[in-house]
């Protein structure tokens, strides 16, 4: 019998909110496998722990991991050369239970991703997931200072014209939260990593577990 203390609910509705921003990693899709490959691989090009990179690569933008590890290479070049492995390795991903279905529902003018991976690999994620691209999204070279700086969130604010009280954002890890916070959106916390997180208005294990009503 399923535990129904495990099974969470949130009622979405549109008229509470202008504008819906959806991260992607960890949230929409499951990229571990694809990340960790190409990370695996670079590093071992590189003879870098493979370990450390992906210990240190936690909620970082590859730009930002390479200038933190590997000082003496080009952040820009070899972020570049990280997402193309990505790209690669894109057969190991898999979408989060239920969110093809929840993002599809959400109309196209009011969504967005908000992600801190390069352009490249998160359209190669949506593409392998079944989810169609968004008309705005903010990746890592968008921004100097990725989350958990608010920066990503307040480019997506400015874009739009809205105050940040009128976004809601889904985020699974408590960097991805704090930028959201940071930058006055309320947000939902998604999977295990966001469970307990103080600031968040609620939270899902995904999205499949959770009963949504749009209007």
């Amino acid at each position: 019998m399923k535990n129904r203390a495990k099974t969470a609910t949130v009622n979405v509705h549109l008229n509470d909110y202008d504008h819906l921003a959806f991260d992607l990693d960890g949230t929409l899709v499951d990229s571990e496998a694809v990340v960790e490959s190409a990370l695996r691989r670079w590093a071992r090009e590189e003879r870098i722990s493979p370990d450390h990179a992906v210990r240190m690569s936690a909620a970082r933008r590859d730009i930002d991991l390479v200038a933190a590890i590997a000082p003496g290479l080009s952040p820009e070049r070899e972020a570049n050369r990280i997402a193309d492995y990505e790209v690669q390795a894109m057969s190991l991903l898999q979408p989060i239970e239920g969110a093809v279905e929840f993002y599809s529902s959400i109309p196209a003018e009011r969504r967005s991703i908000v992600t801190s991976s390069a352009r490249v690999s998160a359209l190669a994620r949506l593409e392998a997931a079944g989810l169609s691209w968004p008309r705005i999204m903010i990746a890592a070279e968008d921004v100097s200072q990725g989350k958990p700086y608010p920066q990503p969130y307040q480019t997506l604010l400015r874009m739009l014209g809205i105050a940040g009280k009128r976004c809601l954002v889904f985020e699974d890890s408590p960097t991805g939260i704090e930028a959201a916070i940071a930058a006055g959106c309320d947000c939902v916390g998604v999977g295990p990593n966001a469970r307990g997180h103080p600031d968040t208005r609620d939270w899902i294990e995904n999205f499949g577990e959770a009963s949504f009503q749009t209007c």
